[in-house]
């Protein structure tokens, strides 16, 4: 009887495992599909967005393009590409602007030159213009794309109409201790489409908080801010077509001591105080540097300044209608 007992539970012992088995093969599977169905989703949609590849004196460079107007060259951050840039651009001016998007070096279809200096990027943006025979822009440079865009305004004065900076890298220091665990971090998560995408699936809210937008932001955010903070996240995916870009920002270097001073173009600065990714510091320097420049301060919004597009679109406005030569 107790031999039969105990065969018994080693038989439900089995059952239950083989349940489990099939539960967690099921599970992967059905994770899987779906990540291959966001992931295909994610390029068609960059193949449908209307970017091209130009032949410059610099070399190929991936550009997008939308609206109509005063043209504004926008340099996007880390982990985007020229969709990121006419996200960015989009939120900032609307359609009355044209605005032109590259893919900066290693990000999509931007490939990584032999110099591939934050000189000879802003040099690249320099050929598209003349291969899209542009004179003058309005300069846009948020989070990584900021050094490149300062060397455009300090290498280019007489294309640079305005400058503006958005949660933008202003000095890039050697990197300490703290710096290289920050990178590890984030490289662990963008490190592969898959990890991104399982992160920004199922912990998006540590994601978000990794990208610059704390999880008091967040807790603070209306569904329709939130909504513009998913819209971020699911525009740097494909992630493996971005991480040579992103490799290749975290090697540079901007010394505190760069001239920002010899920067004409009259330049607004827009940072909010609660960015986690990119410090408060890095608006309050270029502020500080570049001769008359005006700085828009947010009390929060993290690094997207969510809940706040309505209020920078109209400071914009204002500020190039005084600026208008």
């Amino acid at each position: 009887m107790e031999r039969r007992y105990r065969m018994g539970k080693l038989k439900i012992g089995w059952l239950a495992t083989g349940v489990l088995a099939v539960a967690v093969v099921v599970v992967a599977v059905l994770v899987h599909a779906r990540f291959r169905r966001d992931i295909r989703a994610a390029q068609e949609r960059l193949q449908s967005g209307g970017s091209q590849v130009i032949e410059t004196d610099c070399g190929s460079i991936e550009y997008g393009n939308a609206g109509n107007g005063p043209p504004v060259l926008v340099i996007h951050g880390a982990g985007g590409g020229y969709d990121q840039g006419l996200l960015i651009g989009s939120q900032m001016f609307g359609e009355d602007f044209k605005l032109i998007a590259p893919s900066r070096f290693g990000y999509l279809n931007s490939p990584i030159p032999e110099d591939s200096s934050l000189e000879a990027q802003a040099d690249a943006y320099a050929c598209l213009l003349d291969a899209l025979d542009i004179d003058r822009v309005i300069v846009v440079a948020f989070s990584a794309g900021g050094p490149s865009g300062l060397h455009f305004a300090r290498r280019y004065p007489e294309r640079t109409t305005t400058l503006i900076m958005r949660s933008a890298i202003s000095y890039i220091d050697p990197s300490n201790a703290e710096d290289r665990e920050r990178e590890a971090r984030i490289n662990r998560v963008i490190g592969s489409d898959f990890v991104y995408w399982l992160g920004t699936t199922v912990a998006r809210s540590f994601v978000l908080d990794l990208l610059g937008v704390s999880r008091e932001v967040q807790a603070g955010l209306a569904p329709a801010e939130m909504a513009q903070a998913d819209q971020v996240l699911e525009a740097m995916l494909p992630m493996g077509q971005r991480l040579d870009g992103i490799l290749l920002d975290q090697e540079r270097e901007l010394p505190k001591d760069f001239p920002l001073g010899l920067i004409k173009a009259p330049t607004l600065v827009i940072h909010a105080r609660d960015d986690s990714l990119i410090d408060y510091s890095n608006g309050q320097h270029t502020a500080a540097r570049i001769t008359g420049a005006e700085f828009m301060t947010l009390r929060d919004g993290g690094h997207f300044l969510l809940g706040h597009y309505d209020e920078i679109r109209a400071r914009i406005m204002i500020f190039l209608a005084e600026t208008r030569e």
